[in-house]
């Protein structure tokens, strides 16, 4: 009887410890659980330590089992089995690379990334299974899809243009409470075309530069004769500014002097007037002086002086006239 009573305290004390272990839950940060009262939905737990009834309430499990590649290239099975607590945390999965047919039918092999988040662990436990595998599948099926359509050398030189894969995925995605963060090739391998490529590559990059070089040529060219250009242009300005400035400055002394003369005739004629002779012919007089003296500076001019008396006579023998001088009658 001892020993029966001690079997049976024994297996109280396992029942109360088994059944606090169940009725206590502890949920750390970015983990999520799905709580089922019998065998219904009840409550997700968030972090933080939860109470649940045992044996009534009890955590959802679900499975992941895919393949991924390791550092070392090799592929590795994972297997997740009877998990309880749910990941919101990004999670990338590196799934094996795959073979894919490019729109110019090359085959080319893509190691592609899939960063994806749980944003609805109810919707993601409840409507499917084996998560990451289901992702792996429709990611290979995006990939074919869109690697169809681009050129092999598109592919390798401009791996942004699978992005789009993205997009795309997280669209389906979305029915299972899963966000796709981003989708990235890693590596393109091409086999036999990468030499091909390489050197088709080098013929565009050489094509590129000559291009490059005759348009900064062509740039330098233009800047030069847009320079000589304005210069040219300012020069004439300079000019035209500096002749206008010469004209203005000759008006201005024209005028000064034309002034100043002004206020000469003024003051001789006002000189003369008070002594009684004619203003008019003095300034006659001296505009022929002044012209005399032009006539005798001039070139190859002879200036005969004659005589006021003999003046008409002399003139008139230039003309081929005949004349008498008739003597002179003495003074009486």
């Amino acid at each position: 009887m001892a020993d029966t009573g001690a079997i049976v305290t024994v297996a109280i004390v396992l029942f109360v410890i088994i059944t606090v272990y169940k009725a206590v839950n502890v949920v750390r940060e970015k983990e999520v659980i799905v709580v089922e009262r019998l065998g219904k939905f009840n409550e997700v737990l968030t972090a933080g330590v939860h109470f649940i009834i045992p044996y009534v309430d009890r955590p959802k499990t679900y499975t992941f089992r895919y393949f991924v590649t390791t550092p070392l290239g090799n592929t590795q099975l994972v297997n997740k089995a009877n998990q309880s607590k749910i990941l919101t945390q990004n999670e990338v999965l590196d799934f094996p690379k795959q073979a894919v047919i490019t729109r110019d039918n090359a085959m080319v092999h893509l190691d592609a990334v899939l960063n994806y988040r749980i944003v609805n662990p109810k919707r993601m436990i409840y409507s499917c299974q084996n998560l990451p595998l289901m992702l792996s599948k429709v990611l290979q099926a995006q990939i074919r899809n869109v690697a169809g359509s681009l050129d092999v050398d598109q592919i390798i030189n401009e791996t942004a243009s699978m992005d789009r894969v993205s997009g795309e995925i997280d669209m389906q995605a979305a029915r299972w409470g899963v966000k796709i963060e981003f989708v990235k090739v890693q590596r393109v391998e091409a086999g036999k075309l990468e030499s091909v490529l390489a050197k088709k590559k080098n013929a565009d990059l050489k094509n590129q530069e000559v291009i490059i070089n005759a348009k900064a040529t062509k740039q330098t060219a233009v800047i030069e004769s847009e320079g000589h250009r304005d210069r040219t242009i300012r020069e004439a300005e300079g000019e035209a500014q500096q002749m206008l400035s010469r004209a203005r400055g000759q008006a201005q002394a024209v005028l000064n002097a034309a002034r100043a003369e002004a206020r000469t005739v003024k003051e001789i004629a006002r000189a003369i007037a008070r002594s009684g002779e004619n203003p008019t012919r003095y300034l006659l007089a001296l505009k022929y002086i002044e012209a005399l003296k032009t006539i005798t500076s001039l070139p190859r001019t002879t200036v005969t002086f004659m005589p006021h008396e003999t003046a008409f006579l002399q003139t008139a023998q230039g003309f081929g006239l005949n004349t008498v001088n008739p003597p002179a009658v003495p003074a009486r």
